[in-house]
Protein backbone atom coordinates (compact mmCIF):
# COMPACT_ATOMS: atom_id res chain seq x y z
CA UNK A 1 0.00 0.00 0.00
CA UNK A 2 1.60 3.42 -1.00
CA UNK A 3 0.37 6.11 1.09
CA UNK A 4 1.06 9.71 0.86
CA UNK A 5 1.35 11.92 4.21
CA UNK A 6 2.86 15.28 5.02
CA UNK A 7 4.58 16.45 8.17
CA UNK A 8 5.09 19.80 9.08
CA UNK A 9 8.60 19.80 10.50
CA UNK A 10 10.90 22.38 12.92
CA UNK A 11 14.00 22.77 12.76
CA UNK A 12 14.89 22.94 9.41
CA UNK A 13 16.93 26.01 8.32
CA UNK A 14 18.59 25.82 4.94
CA UNK A 15 19.67 22.99 2.22
CA UNK A 16 22.03 20.72 4.40
CA UNK A 17 19.15 20.14 6.70
CA UNK A 18 16.79 19.42 3.88
CA UNK A 19 19.42 16.72 2.98
CA UNK A 20 19.76 15.32 6.07
CA UNK A 21 16.26 14.77 6.81
CA UNK A 22 15.71 13.47 3.25
CA UNK A 23 18.46 11.24 3.63
CA UNK A 24 17.11 9.90 7.00
CA UNK A 25 13.46 9.28 6.26
CA UNK A 26 14.16 7.44 3.10
CA UNK A 27 16.29 4.89 5.44
CA UNK A 28 13.17 3.98 6.93
CA UNK A 29 11.89 0.79 6.07
CA UNK A 30 8.22 1.71 5.85
CA UNK A 31 8.49 4.97 3.66
CA UNK A 32 9.11 4.61 0.27
CA UNK A 33 9.22 8.73 -0.77
CA UNK A 34 10.14 11.57 0.68
CA UNK A 35 10.21 15.28 -0.20
CA UNK A 36 11.20 17.87 2.46
CA UNK A 37 10.61 21.45 1.84
CA UNK A 38 12.23 24.73 3.34
CA UNK A 39 9.42 26.90 2.43
CA UNK A 40 7.12 25.44 3.78
CA UNK A 41 8.94 23.54 5.97
CA UNK A 42 7.47 20.27 6.28
CA UNK A 43 8.18 16.22 4.59
CA UNK A 44 5.55 14.89 2.38
CA UNK A 45 6.18 11.13 2.59
CA UNK A 46 4.63 7.99 1.31
CA UNK A 47 4.34 5.30 3.09
CA UNK A 48 3.51 1.65 3.26
CA UNK A 49 1.34 2.23 5.99
CA UNK A 50 0.20 5.34 8.13
CA UNK A 51 2.97 6.62 10.63
CA UNK A 52 2.29 8.45 13.23
CA UNK A 53 4.01 12.27 14.56
CA UNK A 54 5.35 10.36 17.67
CA UNK A 55 6.89 7.37 15.47
CA UNK A 56 8.18 10.27 13.06
CA UNK A 57 9.91 11.84 16.02
CA UNK A 58 11.43 8.76 17.24
CA UNK A 59 13.14 7.95 13.84
CA UNK A 60 14.16 11.45 13.48
CA UNK A 61 15.78 12.23 16.64
CA UNK A 62 19.27 10.86 15.74
CA UNK A 63 19.49 14.03 14.04
CA UNK A 64 18.79 15.87 16.81
CA UNK A 65 16.97 19.50 16.28
CA UNK A 66 14.27 18.12 13.07
CA UNK A 67 10.85 16.85 15.10
CA UNK A 68 7.44 17.09 13.70
CA UNK A 69 5.51 19.99 14.80
CA UNK A 70 3.12 20.03 17.72
CA UNK A 71 -0.01 20.98 15.38
CA UNK A 72 1.45 18.92 12.51
CA UNK A 73 -1.74 17.05 10.53
CA UNK A 74 -1.04 14.39 8.19
CA UNK A 75 -2.65 13.49 4.65
CA UNK A 76 -3.97 10.19 5.60
CA UNK A 77 -7.34 10.03 7.90
CA UNK A 78 -7.17 11.27 10.72
CA UNK A 79 -8.57 8.49 12.44
CA UNK A 80 -5.44 6.27 10.92
CA UNK A 81 -3.48 5.11 13.93
CA UNK A 82 -0.03 2.83 13.31
CA UNK A 83 -0.64 -0.13 11.91
CA UNK A 84 1.44 -2.92 12.12
CA UNK A 85 0.32 -5.90 10.15
CA UNK A 86 -2.31 -8.56 11.97
CA UNK A 87 -1.13 -10.51 14.06
CA UNK A 88 -1.53 -13.89 12.14
CA UNK A 89 0.49 -17.55 10.96
CA UNK A 90 0.39 -15.28 7.66
CA UNK A 91 2.18 -12.17 9.46
CA UNK A 92 4.87 -14.53 10.81
CA UNK A 93 5.55 -16.59 8.30
CA UNK A 94 9.30 -15.33 7.93
CA UNK A 95 9.98 -16.36 11.66
CA UNK A 96 7.95 -19.45 11.01
CA UNK A 97 10.41 -20.65 7.50
CA UNK A 98 13.13 -19.75 9.42
CA UNK A 99 12.40 -22.05 12.18
CA UNK A 100 11.39 -24.54 9.75
CA UNK A 101 15.09 -24.10 8.20
CA UNK A 102 16.40 -24.50 11.70
CA UNK A 103 14.63 -28.06 12.46
CA UNK A 104 15.07 -29.64 9.13
CA UNK A 105 19.69 -28.35 9.57
CA UNK A 106 18.70 -29.85 13.01
CA UNK A 107 16.85 -33.34 11.35
CA UNK A 108 20.29 -33.72 9.16
CA UNK A 109 22.53 -33.47 11.73
CA UNK A 110 21.27 -36.21 13.90
CA UNK A 111 20.15 -38.44 10.79
CA UNK A 112 23.99 -38.36 10.25
CA UNK A 113 24.94 -39.43 13.60
CA UNK A 114 22.68 -42.02 12.92
CA UNK A 115 20.28 -41.27 16.24
CA UNK A 116 18.41 -38.56 18.25
CA UNK A 117 20.58 -36.26 20.37
CA UNK A 118 18.99 -33.86 22.45
CA UNK A 119 22.16 -31.59 23.29
CA UNK A 120 23.45 -31.34 19.94
CA UNK A 121 19.52 -30.64 18.46
CA UNK A 122 19.39 -27.69 21.28
CA UNK A 123 22.68 -26.46 20.53
CA UNK A 124 22.65 -26.26 17.19
CA UNK A 125 18.99 -24.56 17.83
CA UNK A 126 20.27 -22.28 19.59
CA UNK A 127 23.80 -21.61 17.22
CA UNK A 128 21.73 -21.28 14.12
CA UNK A 129 19.26 -19.50 15.63
CA UNK A 130 21.30 -16.25 16.84
CA UNK A 131 23.12 -16.37 13.75
CA UNK A 132 19.90 -16.13 10.97
CA UNK A 133 18.32 -12.97 13.44
CA UNK A 134 21.68 -11.50 13.59
CA UNK A 135 22.46 -11.41 10.11
CA UNK A 136 18.60 -10.45 8.93
CA UNK A 137 19.49 -7.23 12.27
CA UNK A 138 22.86 -6.17 10.35
CA UNK A 139 20.99 -5.82 7.12
CA UNK A 140 20.06 -2.81 8.71
CA UNK A 141 22.26 -1.70 11.68
CA UNK A 142 20.90 2.02 11.98
CA UNK A 143 17.38 1.14 11.20
CA UNK A 144 17.79 -1.71 13.68
CA UNK A 145 18.80 0.33 16.53
CA UNK A 146 16.04 2.64 16.23
CA UNK A 147 13.27 0.21 16.49
CA UNK A 148 14.95 -1.66 19.11
CA UNK A 149 15.55 1.56 21.14
CA UNK A 150 11.73 1.58 21.85
CA UNK A 151 11.26 -1.16 23.59
CA UNK A 152 14.51 -2.56 24.99
CA UNK A 153 15.89 -1.41 28.86
CA UNK A 154 18.98 -1.54 27.91
CA UNK A 155 19.13 0.13 24.48
CA UNK A 156 17.15 3.09 25.71
CA UNK A 157 19.27 3.86 28.30
CA UNK A 158 22.60 3.58 25.98
CA UNK A 159 21.36 3.86 22.48
CA UNK A 160 24.77 1.97 21.57
CA UNK A 161 23.65 -1.10 22.40
CA UNK A 162 21.55 -1.41 19.60
CA UNK A 163 24.46 -1.15 17.16
CA UNK A 164 26.32 -3.85 19.55
CA UNK A 165 23.88 -6.39 19.82
CA UNK A 166 23.82 -7.95 16.93
CA UNK A 167 27.54 -8.55 17.28
CA UNK A 168 26.76 -10.35 20.35
CA UNK A 169 24.00 -12.42 19.05
CA UNK A 170 26.35 -13.68 16.45
CA UNK A 171 29.01 -14.11 18.67
CA UNK A 172 26.65 -16.51 20.52
CA UNK A 173 25.66 -18.38 17.86
CA UNK A 174 29.41 -19.48 16.88
CA UNK A 175 30.05 -20.32 20.32
CA UNK A 176 27.26 -22.28 20.14
CA UNK A 177 27.81 -24.04 16.67
CA UNK A 178 31.56 -24.20 18.07
CA UNK A 179 30.88 -25.77 21.61
CA UNK A 180 33.16 -23.25 23.19
CA UNK A 181 32.87 -22.35 26.90
CA UNK A 182 29.81 -23.74 26.90
CA UNK A 183 29.21 -22.47 30.83
CA UNK A 184 29.94 -19.27 30.21
CA UNK A 185 28.11 -18.87 27.04
CA UNK A 186 24.98 -20.11 28.56
CA UNK A 187 25.54 -18.07 31.10
CA UNK A 188 26.06 -15.55 28.99
CA UNK A 189 23.18 -16.32 26.94
CA UNK A 190 20.64 -16.43 29.77
CA UNK A 191 21.58 -13.08 31.09
CA UNK A 192 21.31 -11.58 27.61
CA UNK A 193 17.51 -12.89 26.67
CA UNK A 194 16.72 -12.74 30.35
CA UNK A 195 17.21 -8.66 30.08
CA UNK A 196 15.68 -8.93 26.46
CA UNK A 197 12.84 -10.47 28.04
CA UNK A 198 11.68 -7.96 30.24
CA UNK A 199 11.84 -5.16 27.63
CA UNK A 200 9.40 -7.44 25.38
CA UNK A 201 6.89 -8.18 28.35
CA UNK A 202 7.12 -4.05 28.91
CA UNK A 203 6.24 -3.56 25.62
CA UNK A 204 3.70 -5.82 24.98
CA UNK A 205 1.93 -5.72 28.66
CA UNK A 206 1.56 -1.77 27.34
CA UNK A 207 -0.70 -2.45 24.96
CA UNK A 208 0.90 -0.40 22.22
CA UNK A 209 1.62 -0.96 18.57
CA UNK A 210 4.92 -1.36 18.62
CA UNK A 211 6.86 -3.09 15.68
CA UNK A 212 9.37 -6.33 17.00
CA UNK A 213 12.66 -5.61 15.74
CA UNK A 214 13.79 -9.38 16.13
CA UNK A 215 14.11 -9.68 12.38
CA UNK A 216 15.60 -6.23 12.22
CA UNK A 217 13.23 -3.73 9.60
CA UNK A 218 13.78 -6.49 7.04
CA UNK A 219 10.11 -7.84 7.91
CA UNK A 220 7.35 -5.78 9.18
CA UNK A 221 6.46 -7.85 12.47
CA UNK A 222 4.31 -6.95 15.40
CA UNK A 223 5.39 -6.85 19.05
CA UNK A 224 3.26 -10.06 20.66
CA UNK A 225 3.54 -13.27 23.03
CA UNK A 226 5.20 -14.85 19.68
CA UNK A 227 8.29 -12.69 20.48
CA UNK A 228 7.65 -13.40 24.10
CA UNK A 229 7.93 -16.79 23.36
CA UNK A 230 10.55 -16.35 20.97
CA UNK A 231 13.08 -14.82 23.61
CA UNK A 232 11.61 -17.02 26.56
CA UNK A 233 12.78 -20.51 25.10
CA UNK A 234 16.04 -19.49 24.62
CA UNK A 235 16.20 -17.95 28.35
CA UNK A 236 15.02 -21.65 29.23
CA UNK A 237 17.41 -23.37 26.90
CA UNK A 238 19.93 -21.46 28.06
CA UNK A 239 19.49 -22.57 31.95
CA UNK A 240 18.70 -25.62 30.93
CA UNK A 241 21.75 -26.21 29.45
CA UNK A 242 23.73 -24.99 33.19
CA UNK A 243 21.81 -26.81 35.09
CA UNK A 244 21.99 -30.44 33.08
CA UNK A 245 25.54 -29.83 31.36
Amino acid sequence: MNLPQKFALTGLSCTSCVEKVTSRLLRHPDITEAVVTLQPPQAAITTRHALSDEEMNEWLRPLGKYQVAASATSAASPAAAPAPPAKSARTYRPLLILVGYLLLVIAAANVMQGRFDPALSMRLFMGGFFIAFSFFKMLDLRGFSDAYRSYDLVAKALPAYGFVYPFIELSLGLAYLAHWQPVWVNAATALVMGVSLLGVLRAVLSGKAIRCACLGTVFNLPMSTVTIIEDGLMLVMALWALIHP
